[in-house]
């Protein structure tokens, strides 16, 4: 008879965390706008383009964990001699984040620690550096059928590198869209 009751006690429970913890998977798309004066000089004025993915599973109620991971690649011309120079940033990064709905949509607020892989291809020399920052995230999002969700962020990040003989922010705000599926 115990058996039997812990078997209905582990099927409960276990039946309960399946319910809680909802998984999203996400593709991102958007715009980096650098917060460093530096990179307008060399990349112009443009906006970098960014995407990727993330994934949240929650943890607890409203809490979820996210992990995100994004790419870039922007050419540009250096600011003396105007050859071509290319410029990589591949940020992943996890944290935690708070959702909480009103009404149709449904909103979040969360903070994490990113990781920047920054390579900078010219004629001077290639630079590949590395660097742990920060980042917080405000996003929206509405369900559209079932699962599939559409959504719009704006993210602030923020990590030092020096990729030359000064150091550099290479974060910024990221606004963008996201497109994904709520299982």
């Amino acid at each position: 008879m115990k058996k039997l009751l812990a078997i209905i006690a582990a099927t409960i429970f276990f039946s309960g965390l399946a319910n809680a913890f909802n998984i999203t998977a996400e593709l991102k798309g958007g715009i980096l706008l650098p917060s460093e004066r530096a990179f307008g000089d060399i990349y112009g004025d443009e906006m970098i383009m960014m995407y990727g993915g993330e994934i949240s599973i929650g943890i607890f109620g409203p809490l979820e964990a996210w992990l995100e991971g994004s790419y870039s690649l922007q050419k540009g011309k250096l600011s003396l001699t105007q050859e071509e120079t290319k410029l990589k940033i591949i940020p992943t990064g996890a944290g935690l984040k708070f959702r909480f709905p009103v009404e149709e949509l449904d909103f979040y607020v969360g903070v994490g620690l990113n990781y920047y892989r920054y390579e900078e291809y010219n004629p001077l020399g290639n630079v590949k550096e590395n660097a742990l920052g920060y980042i917080g995230k405000l996003g929206v999002s509405k369900k559209i059928t079932g699962g599939l969700l559409i959504g719009f962020y704006i993210d602030y990040s923020y990590a030092k590198l020096k990729p030359a003989d000064f150091r550099v922010n290479i974060g910024g705000f990221h606004v963008g869209w996201r497109l994904g599926y709520e299982f």
